[in-house]
């Protein structure tokens, strides 16, 4: 049996295994297109690295999937009695898997982990570099109003102005999402960056796992004011695409769908992950949403200078 049909195994029976690592997200983010590190002890997995393998400048990489917030490293938690103990462990398993990621023949190496994994030192000392960034979540989202509470003032404002004349739609399809993305980033001079094969897999594999909503915003006459297409996993729903009309940017919508969205999630997950931004304006938004603040981090490493001379001129142009 290979890793990959192990871990396909371990992903049907270990629910702790964030939504973004499962094997199912993989297959459809990826194109078939991943591999898996295990690290085991006496037969059991405690550890697993799911992984994107793609050319880069004709150049062996690993690079984080499109709309995939976190990757990396899954652990499983063992009950220790002190730091010492569980930083032991993570340095061992941390281990296993680093030396067999060194063993790929790789230029370059670049995963964003998830949140919970809070130690990245085993890498540090192999070598890999660390960048920090923020995610904004909602923690615990089982009582609406309680959440709705802890909004802004402007924020509530927003809800109560445009809940009188906009209201909440389900039935919004796939390419009519789609579309709707791309025309709003078109109005504001930008290119969509995933295409609609990709956007249309993870769509398709979301509602086989019941783990998937489009959601829109419409006035009376149908007009589309925002969209959000969330995921979930038992643990917490990401907004993963976020499309608001540029002429309806003040109608209030994309408030408002907020609070939609964590109403029909209530009793599917606990939590609600805005996928973060390092960019000021939105995340002054997300911010204002009674949102606590998760660090998370990027790891990365140059296996060839070649290939770092390379991708640096291909990212100027």
């Amino acid at each position: 049996m290979t890793a990959k049909e192990r871990y396909r195994e371990l992903c049907l029976e270990e629910k702790s295994i964030p939504l973004f690592c499962r094997d199912w997200w993989m297959d459809a983010v990826c194109f078939d297109a991943w591999d898996v590190l295990l690290a085991e002890e006496k037969g059991e997995i405690m550890a697993a690295l799911p992984y994107h393998l793609r050319k880069k400048l004709g150049f062996s990489c690993v690079l984080q999937p499109q709309l995939t917030q976190y990757n990396g490293i899954w652990l499983r938690k063992k009950q220790t009695e002190s730091d010492y103990e569980r930083l032991s462990y993570e340095k061992k398993i941390f281990g296993r898997l680093i030396e067999q990621l060194e063993k790929l023949n790789l230029s370059f190496y670049q995963q964003c982990f998830h949140m919970s994994i809070t130690n990245w030192l085993p890498f540090y000392w192999k070598g890999f570099r660390q960048t920090t960034r923020y995610t904004y979540l909602i923690s615990g989202i089982g009582n609406p109003e309680k959440v709705f509470a802890r909004f802004s003032p402007a924020k509530q404002r927003q809800i109560r102005k445009s809940e009188k004349r906009l209201h909440l739609s389900l039935d919004m399809k796939p390419n009519e999402f789609y579309s709707h993305h791309k025309q709003s980033l078109k109005e504001r001079g930008e290119e969509i960056s995933y295409s609609y094969e990709l956007f249309l897999r993870i769509y398709k594999a979301t509602q086989t796992h019941n783990a998937g909503q489009l959601f829109s915003i419409k006035d009376d006459a149908g007009n589309v004011h925002t969209a959000l297409f969330t995921v979930w996993d038992q643990n917490s729903a990401y907004t993963l695409v976020y499309s608001i009309s540029p002429q309806y940017a003040s109608s209030g919508a994309s408030t408002l769908v907020i609070r939609e969205a964590i109403k029909f999630l209530t009793n599917k997950t606990r939590n609600f992950d805005f996928e973060g931004s390092m960019v000021e304006g939105i995340e002054n938004s997300y911010r204002q949403f009674g949102t606590i603040q998760k660090p998370y981090f990027l790891i990365e490493k140059n296996y060839s200078r070649v290939f770092k001379l390379l991708f640096s001129l291909y990212k100027r142009d």
